[in-house]
């Protein structure tokens, strides 16, 4: 027990010690490494993983009471300030945090992008609507983002595999020239997160999800102009090759 204990106080957040549990194997049978996640997160006792209430109990034996104290006191003594958004970089929890205040306030709509390397060393990346529950989840509990297949676009660099999803918040639309570009739904703002000079998308280059979709001629003419002011902020991230958060103010 006091070896299992002196290993559980190696790692730094539950994260860290899923992560050296997860096999190419597991990898193989189950491609989205999010659920893999969630899936051992319940706990396998056959294969000795603890789960995340077990782990944490575990924790707690090693006299981490008094770290997490001072976590949730400074939690608490957060000032969110709007204009520090962007300069104000502290770690990825404090980050993602300080930003979902502002999206519950409806001030702000951020999306993160992640590029990084699972299991079998394929490069996964994704732009991800973080301005919903099942994120706000993960943060409380110190867990690190990753891409899964329901995100706004996730791609394999590995097989090429792409897949892109609207959320409450996005709109995503594939423009023959411009590429990716999100639509945000309540104020109907159309933004690039690249570094694509294009300041005009006509309609009639988008490709429609729906392909018996008829375009009429007024329609054809018809250009928005891109919305420009996107702030982004880079976060130097252990766990991730690339992790950006794009930021459009409401």
């Amino acid at each position: 027990m006091e070896n299992q204990l002196d290993n559980i106080l190696s790692f730094n957040s539950y994260e860290e010690y899923i992560k050296t549990k997860i096999t190419p194997t597991d990898l193989f049978y189950i491609e989205d490494e999010e659920l893999i996640f969630e899936l051992f997160s319940l706990g396998i006792k056959s294969r000795g993983i603890l789960s995340y209430e077990d782990f944490h109990s575990t924790y707690k034996k090693g006299n981490k009471n008094e770290k997490k104290a001072i976590e949730e006191g400074n939690k608490e003594s957060i000032t969110y300030d709007i204009n520090l958004l962007h300069s104000n970089v502290k770690d990825f929890f404090y980050m993602i945090d300080y930003h979902l205040h502002f999206c519950r306030k409806k001030k702000i709509s951020t999306i993160l992008f992640i590029r990084y390397l699972n299991k079998q060393k394929y490069e996964i990346s994704s732009y991800i609507d973080i301005n919903n529950t099942k994120i706000q989840e993960k943060i409380n509990k110190k867990k690190y983002i990753y891409a899964s297949k329901k995100d706004l676009s996730y791609y394999n660099w590995h097989n090429n595999y792409i897949c892109t999803n609207d959320s409450e918040n996005f709109k995503v639309v594939i423009n023959k020239k411009i590429g990716f570009i999100f639509n945000h739904i309540d104020t109907n703002k159309y933004f690039i997160l690249n570094s694509n000079k294009e300041t005009i998308m006509k309609l009639n280059d988008n490709i429609s999800k729906d392909v018996t979709k008829k375009i009429n001629i007024n329609e054809k003419e018809h250009a928005i102009k891109l919305y420009q002011d996107v702030k982004s902020v880079e976060l130097k991230v252990p766990n991730y090759l690339q992790c950006i958060l794009y930021t459009i103010h409401l």
